[in-house]
């Protein structure tokens, strides 16, 4: 939540530089986007394979060591495939984000609109991110992302 928090306030300051025509701020600003960018992607990788274990080990009692090992292994793999699925759908947002800006310029002659789009992006990834892992699961909830405390 924070990196998309951090992501939103670096696009605010990307259009405060490209509306007052300032170059740090703009520059500044779009390093800090960047930056945010990388740590979110850094954190949703680490986060794949913490959910995916404790999934495949709820329920397991701990003193089953061959069942938790299993279901280790069965985590390492359903990892595995939901990470190159998620790299697969990633690797288009380098081209969606150019697209963007291009349609906004296009259609407007400047890129708020692109900016705009990006923040009601940005603004909907926080919810689905509080949602999914950072309210306090119920009892139909209990085996889902939010239960793994990542």
């Amino acid at each position: 939540m924070a990196s998309f928090a951090a992501m939103a306030l670096a696009l605010l300051l990307v259009w405060r530089g490209l509306a007052g025509h300032d170059v740090v701020l703009f520059f500044c600003a779009y390093l800090l986007l960047i930056t945010a960018t990388g740590v979110g992607n850094g954190s949703t990788y680490r986060m794949i394979p913490a959910i995916f274990h404790t999934r495949a080990a709820a329920g397991i009692p701990p003193s089953d060591t061959r069942a938790l090992a299993l279901a280790a292994a069965a985590g390492r793999r359903d990892a595995s495939a939901a990470v190159g699925v998620i790299s697969a759908v990633g690797a288009f947002g380098g081209f969606f984000i150019n697209r963007g800006f291009g349609a906004s310029v296009g259609a407007t002659g400047n890129v708020s609109a692109a900016l705009a789009a990006f923040a009601a992006f940005y603004a909907v990834c926080l919810a689905l991110t509080w949602f999914g892992y950072l309210r306090r699961p119920g009892p139909a909830a209990a085996t889902g992302p939010a239960a793994a405390r990542v």
